[in-house]
Parts: C-alpha cells; sequence; structure tokens
C-alpha cells in the first residue's frame, strides 16, 4: 500500500500533489549546483519526521556531509546521533580509486544494501556518479532491477545522478523503472538564476502533481519555491 509522506516543506508537499509517494524508487536527475543532494536532504527530513529510519551512502565524510546540510538548514545532527540515520561514506581514506577498483562498487553497494535493508525504511544514494563510473550497461541495469524489487520490499530508493551517468538506453529503462522521476535544471529569471525541477513521473501521488517549477536553496529557509511557472519551460 502506498503511503504520502511529507517532505517536511509545504510548498514542495504541494506541487508533488501532497507529499512523497512510499515505498517508491525516486530518481533524481540533474547536473551539477542543480540541487539534487538539497532536494534529497528535504526528503530525507520528511522521513525522519515521520519516523523512518533512513540509510544514506554519501560522497564526502559524514562530517562534511553534516556541516554542508546544516549551512542549507537541514540539521540531521541529532537523528544521525539517534541512530535514525546512518551515514555511509564512500570515502576511505588512503583508498586507491583504480579502474579495476572502481568497476565493483556498484556490487559492493548493492550487497550493502541488501545486509542493511531490513533495519531501514529508505535508502538514499546521494550520488550514484562514482558508483557507475567504471560500470557497464549491464551491471547499471542489474541495479536497477534489484532497485525495483527492494522497493516491492515496501523500502523507498531515493538516487541522486547526473544527466550524463547514463547512455540514451539507460536512461530510458530508469525513466521507465522510476516511480518518481525528477530532472533538475537551471533557467535565469532577470538578474538572478534559478534551480527547475521537471516532475517527469510521479506515480501514486494522492493529487495531480504540478509539472514543474522553479526554486531556490535560501541560507535561512531551506527550499524556497520561486513564483516562475514552469508549464511551457
Amino acid at each position: 500500500m502506498v503511503e504520502i509522506v511529507s517532505t517536511g516543506n509545504e510548498e514542495i508537499d504541494r506541487q508533488f500533489g501532497g507529499g512523497l509517494p512510499a515505498p517508491s524508487l525516486v530518481f533524481i536527475s540533474g547536473d551539477h549546483g542543480t540541487g539534487k543532494s538539497a532536494l534529497a536532504a528535504q526528503m530525507m527530513i520528511g522521513f525522519t519526521t515521520s519516523k523512518k529510519r533512513v540509510l544514506c551512502v554519501i560522497e564526502n565524510t559524514v562530517k562534511q556531509y553534516l556541516q554542508k546540510m546544516k549551512s542549507i538548514t537541514f540539521n540531521f545532527t541529532r537523528a544521525f546521533v539517534r541512530n535514525q540515520i546512518l551515514f555511509v561514506p564512500m570515502y576511505i581514506r588512503d583508498a586507491n580509486w583504480s579502474e579495476k577498483n572502481s568497476e565493483r562498487i556498484l556490487t559492493e553497494i548493492k550487497a550493502y544494501m541488501i545486509k542493511k535493508a531490513d533495519a531501514y525504511d529508505v535508502i538514499i544514494l546521494d550520488s550514484i556518479s562514482p558508483m557507475v563510473l567504471n560500470s557497464n550497461e549491464e551491471s547499471i541495469l542489474n541495479f536497477l532491477s534489484f532497485c525495483k524489487e527492494t522497493v516491492g520490499l515496501g523500502k523507498t530508493i531515493i538516487i541522486t545522478s547526473h544527466l550524463s551517468d547514463f547512455s540514451n538506453a539507460a536512461n530510458t529503462a530508469i525513466i521507465g523503472a522510476s516511480d518518481v522521476y525528477l530532472k533538475l535544471g537551471l533557467m535565469t529569471v532577470g538578474d538572478k538564476e534559478v534551480k527547475t525541477l521537471k516532475a517527469i513521473k510521479m506515480l501514486g501521488a494522492k493529487d495531480t502533481p504540478a509539472s514543474g517549477f522553479a526554486f531556490e536553496v535560501d541560507l535561512i529557509f531551506g527550499i524556497k519555491i520561486v513564483p516562475v511557472s514552469m508549464a511551457n519551460a
């Protein structure tokens, strides 16, 4: 049964048709600087507020991630200390990031997710980019199938990625497999650059979701919707 979970941001909930469907496979795709990590963090706020346990795989150290998120008003320290969130950094001190070793990352992440899945309601990969850097298309599609199976067991998986991470064929498969697919970008409004979100796919929404919206990441208010219509963007 699909549950609608608030993102912790009323404006985003309205745009999403009530909140985020769970369980679901959520892909947040966009280039560098489009707000992927901030949006994933906003969703994590919503899940932790709803008493869900979250496993979050990150690129930086835990300290760096917590400091970065705190700088844009997302404070996960309490949830982290209370073991409601487990942060797993991909950063390994003095690791040899050879092509051969990086090919194994996706397989190792999958094994870790299997090991920890029973203890967590939500798994966030922010971002999948270094995990697929030297992975072939078959490995990527197999991982996608694994994610769908995990969602079928009642888990929500949120993945952030760059637009260039996958081939056209893989991107098509990802959009088809996703329950929620959000494409982020940038646009200029007057003399100001804002971030944009297009809801390519939003299955299970309570109400009809908006096709898209513009937003900015405010250092005081976090994610703030900008009143610019994205319907024809």
